[in-house]
């Protein structure tokens, strides 16, 4: 599936940050469909009952908690760059594995 910039910068941050902390169980899944078009999910804790997700489409990425909810970054005419639409998801995605006990938050965080 080729992925547009905004879903690479995302996935290359979520790649990265996953390979340095190889305990948090994960998968990445490709979901295709004729009317909504693809997307590729990132599951953390697949499986446990408060998955933690971000679904990257095309112009917009979804992170949240499967017992919770969850928060849409797009740049729908703001001016954002792909970098800091990234940014800003991956900073909730971290955020999020940080509250619901995946990751251990930094010395002097949470």
């Amino acid at each position: 599936m080729p992925l547009s910039p905004l879903q690479l910068a995302f996935e290359s941050r979520a790649r990265a940050f996953l390979a340095s902390h190889p305990q948090i169980r994960h998968e990445w899944r490709d979901v295709t469909s004729r009317w909504w078009g693809s997307r590729r999910d990132l599951i953390c804790a697949p499986g446990d009952s408060n998955e933690i997700f971000a679904s990257l489409t095309r112009d917009q990425l979804t992170v949240g908690a499967t017992r919770g909810d969850h928060e849409d970054f797009e740049d729908f005419g703001r001016g954002l760059s792909d970098d800091a639409l990234a940014d800003q998801a991956f900073g909730h995605f971290v955020d999020l594995i940080v509250r619901a006990g995946y990751l251990a938050p930094r010395p002097g965080e949470g």
